[in-house]
């Protein structure tokens, strides 16, 4: 936060100077990283092979996308291939090969099925697009969804996703208005002082109410700062935070000069912002 906008702890005044030690990371500390979250039918899917993007092309796991849809899959060691079974049809795909068969006819996809992280990944579009489904892309909060209204999502597919996308919009804000010019580094920072806070008893419980709170955050108050729309950087931070990326532990607080307080600790300056907790 800038010398006139800080987080400031809610009981205390900035009485003397406390600090004799800090030190600074460097801004390559921390590297961007997309996180792709998958809907199907507009419910959000558990994966536990993160899809990634590849030359243009979004991968999936296999197994995740086609239990998703209602399909059996398995795998055939000895062949290096997997069959994806529906009531419709057998699809068998096969390891490095852009050749695939279904009921037996032979197609092309435009990249091979490839292994990562011992999971079977495939490109989503002509997967879901072959049993049936629509894709669609938002490139804003890298959301694919997948709409099928003749197929239901398994409820133990499902997953409950702990924030939505109206919550990374408005913590993507904070972090525009709090971090402009900073690193990718220093604004997963800022996002998980937030986040910090709604964890907190000390603080409130939801990212609106905690950016709002009374003389914590006095950018939020600034016109236009509810109609801001923040850069793809601040959401991609965003994202890795309420994804789990944490680079300032327990943090609450930060400033771009140093607190005078005894009460609070200094944990670590990125960009030349000091965050305490």
């Amino acid at each position: 936060m800038r010398k006139t906008s800080y987080a400031r702890p809610v009981i205390c005044l900035i009485v003397m100077i406390c600090l004799t030690l800090s030190f600074c990371l460097p801004a390559s500390a921390l590297n961007s990283q997309i996180f792709i979250t998958l809907k199907v039918n507009s419910k959000y899917i558990k994966t536990d092979a993160p899809p990634y993007i590849k030359n243009g092309r979004t991968f999936v796991s296999l197994r995740i996308i086609s239990e998703a849809l209602g399909a059996d899959v398995c795998w055939v060691a000895g062949e290096k291939k997997a069959m994806v079974v529906t009531q419709q049809s057998l699809m068998e795909l096969f390891q490095d090969k852009k050749e695939i068969l279904i009921n037996g006819e032979k197609f092309n996809m435009d990249c091979a099925l490839e292994i990562s992280n011992n999971r079977a990944m495939v490109p989503l579009r002509f997967i879901s697009e072959t049993l049936g489904c629509k894709v669609d892309w938002d490139p804003k909060y890298y959301t694919l969804s997948i709409t099928n209204d003749k197929m239901a999502v398994p409820a133990s597919a499902i997953y409950k996703r702990p924030y939505t996308d109206e919550d990374l919009l408005w913590l993507a804000r904070i972090i525009h208005v709090e971090g402009k010019g900073l690193s990718i580094n220093a604004k997963v920072a800022i996002a998980n002082v937030v986040l910090n806070r709604i964890k907190s008893p000390a603080y409130p419980d939801t990212v609106q109410d905690v950016i709002f709170q009374r003389g914590q955050f006095p950018p939020a108050y600034k016109s236009g700062f509810k109609t801001l729309n923040p850069t793809q950087e601040c959401i991609t931070a965003a994202k890795m935070a309420y994804e789990g990326v944490n680079n300032i532990s327990k943090c609450l607080y930060f400033c771009d000069v140093p607190f005078k307080s005894k009460r609070i600790t200094l944990y670590k300056r990125i960009d030349g912002m000091y965050f305490y907790y």
